[in-house]
């Protein structure tokens, strides 16, 4: 039996429809419950990496906890510090975990690829996406050949680092020159003019992505439903 590779798109219609009832609310529960949703989601069809989850998870983590400290310590007038801030913390952390674990089950070129083939993103932004993600990884190969510069220029001898005021700057240059030799590139290769191109890896759209969207989109409807029924779910867009 071939298993379930979902569409990166696919993948991220589920997650909001996981996310849109947690921003919606400020109650302890409804968080939880779209959190437990979304983690069996991830591990089950989306394959988490959970060590990489983690490390992204951890560290984003302390914005729910400055929050969850800053109702508590500063609550408003006639609101219960304690019961605010552990719903915001829930809310917040919730809503990240989410975010986190959809960057982490997709890879984001396949996201591109399958904005560009399914929902007809226009190649010219498609590729200035590929490029600007490209980019990243050279940022930190550029501040190291800046420092090597550094080095040869000191005669040699291990100087010290370059002072973050001057850093900007250089980076900077080196960025537009990139930025240069990359939109020449894709002009050579007609990406303003084409209407349709080829792709050498697809990311096509498959009736078990829509059947999977229905279910998700079906399975967070009818919790959230429960949800208000049993007056559990609380409004609060704030």
């Amino acid at each position: 039996m071939i298993p379930f590779v979902p569409n990166p798109l696919a993948l991220l219609i589920a997650e909001l429809s996981l996310m849109v009832p947690v921003l919606l609310a400020i109650d302890p529960y409804t968080p939880l419950v779209f959190f437990v949703m979304g983690l069996v989601n991830a591990v089950a069809v989306g394959k988490l990496r959970v060590i990489q989850f983690l490390k992204i998870l951890v560290p984003l983590s302390t914005v729910s906890l400055s929050l969850f400290f800053m109702n508590l310590l500063f609550p408003a007038q006639g609101v219960n510090g304690l019961a605010r801030g552990w719903a915001v913390f829930l809310r917040s952390f919730s809503l990240i975990s989410l975010s986190t674990a959809y960057i982490t089950m997709v890879s984001p070129y396949d996201v591109i690829r399958a904005l560009m083939q399914n929902w007809r993103l226009p190649y010219r932004i498609g590729y200035a996406l590929f490029a600007g993600w490209n980019t990243i990884p050279l940022i930190r190969r550029d501040i190291e050949l800046i420092q090597k510069a550094q080095d040869i220029r000191s005669g040699g001898q291990k100087s010290k680092k370059i002072p973050l005021s001057r850093l900007p700057v250089t980076l900077l240059s080196g960025i537009i020159l990139h930025g240069e030799r990359l939109s020449l590139s894709m002009a050579a290769r007609g990406l303003d003019r084409c209407k349709k191109r080829s792709f050498v890896v697809l990311v096509p759209w498959k009736r078990s992505d829509t059947v999977y969207d229905i279910l998700i989109i079906l399975t967070a409807a009818l919790w959230w439903i429960l949800l208000i029924h049993f007056h559990v779910f609380t409004f609060e867009l704030g």
